[in-house]
């Protein structure tokens, strides 16, 4: 389209770079978009159908887009497809986690054997080779849609579920009363050094961040957790455990998730429930990704009428782990937040010290809307910036911003 957008307020200097954002578009293909700022002003948005509708994020200079399940789609930043270049050749889950440290990504993908079922764990380096790769052995091919990644360990859980037949977004589905372990691997190992930890049965969706704690193997992860079926009550089998409306949008084992700090230590996982209300879509900044970290940021969601079990975003929140207080922020009435992306102040030192970024749904104009939130002041002061974009943006799934210093 022609630029700029309209804005209101004004726009960050720091803000220099391209915001990617992925989800459901029409007719069951992906959608696909890219919002370049520039020198204070938002200078393009670009839009494309995907095959891809739940991930994307930019590596070795190029945008790649992941389905639940599948191989990556390669684009341009102006979104050209492109041939895809990063050596796999077995499809891998949604989530790719980013070393902070490194720029290495951590991809990893389940695998289902007529005898064997595996985890598949690898890293692309910073220029996008396939660096290491190893596998673990699975009690059954459950669905892993995120992990934990640390600078030293990777961890995952083995939930009570299984591969569902058919073509579902989430073809997994519930086994009542099979048990749940989470694992914990080095990173760069064989996939044979594993140290198991059984857990009261739960399902994780999503990964706010994790780190090493100390020298000992001690490591402190944060999860959005939800309950799952009691063994007994009755499941329906041939469902996927996520709906339709996906992830953040539908009950999932009849409730909501929590935040849970997860510690491990020696023989020991303990988890703690750290706040009542429920998230989804967590972030924290990238440059934490991996390393230990204060602010966390989320979706806050809530039941929607009874009658109709949908789902109810009220706003964001922000969550202070070292001292576990939470802020809050509402778009205001008929206005709807999506996943909140934390970009550092050029001259920032914290993890507060920068901007979020949100793609807000408005019920009043049918349209999406850019708001840029001062993290330092949430919830006490309204946006700095809103741009306003002339279509809606698919609402769910995944987003990130790319500095403009990688492309330029």
């Amino acid at each position: 389209m022609d630029p700029p957008l309209p804005i209101e307020g004004i726009l960050p200097p720091d803000l220099q770079g391209t915001l990617l954002r992925i989800g459901p578009g029409e007719g069951g293909a992906g959608a696909l978009n890219a919002v370049e700022l520039r020198d204070g002003t938002a200078v393009s948005l670009v839009t494309c159908d995907s095959a891809a509708d739940a991930n994307v994020f930019w590596h070795a200079g190029s945008v790649l887009a992941l389905a639940e399940v599948g191989l990556p789609l390669q684009y341009s930043r102006q979104l050209v497809e492109e041939e895809f270049g990063g050596g796999l050749t077995v499809p891998i889950a949604s989530h790719v986690h980013r070393d902070a440290a490194t720029g290495h990504r951590v991809l990893f993908g389940v695998e289902e054997g007529a005898e064997t079922n595996r985890l598949r764990l690898g890293e692309w380096d910073a220029q996008g080779a396939l660096a290491s790769f190893q596998a673990v052995t699975l009690e059954r091919a459950t669905w892993q849609h995120d992990l934990a990644v640390t600078a030293r360990h990777i961890v995952f859980v083995e939930s009570p579920t299984e591969p569902l037949p058919g073509d579902d977004a989430v073809p997994f589905r519930w086994t009542p009363g099979a048990e749940c372990w989470a694992g914990v691997v080095p990173r760069g190992g064989e996939g044979t050094t594993v140290r198991w930890f059984r857990l009261e049965p739960c399902l994780v969706t999503h990964v706010l961040g994790a780190s090493d704690d100390g020298d000992d193997g001690d490591i402190v992860l944060y999860v959005c957790a939800y309950q799952v079926p009691e063994k007994g009550q009755p499941v329906d089998l041939t469902s996927s455990i996520v709906g339709p409306d996906g992830i953040g949008m539908t009950l999932i084992g009849g409730g909501l998730p929590v935040l849970e700090r997860w510690r491990i230590s020696g023989g020991r996982l303990e988890r703690t429930q750290v706040d009542e209300r429920f998230v989804e879509y967590p972030r924290v900044d990238p440059h934490c990704e991996g390393l230990p970290f204060r602010y966390g940021y989320c979706v806050e969601l809530d039941r929607g009428p009874l009658d109709q079990q949908g789902i109810d975003h009220l706003g964001l929140l922000r969550f202070d782990v070292q001292r576990d207080e939470v802020t809050s922020w509402n778009p205001g009435q008929y206005r709807t937040a999506s996943e909140p992306l934390f970009v550092r102040a050029v001259d920032g030192r914290s993890d507060d010290e920068g901007w979020l970024l949100t793609v807000v749904d408005d019920a009043t104009r049918g349209a999406s809307d850019i708001y840029v939130l001062d993290a330092s002041s949430f919830g006490r002061r309204g946006p700095q910036a809103v741009i306003h974009l002339p279509n809606a943006v698919p609402f769910r799934s995944h987003g990130e911003w790319v500095g403009a210093d990688r492309y330029r």
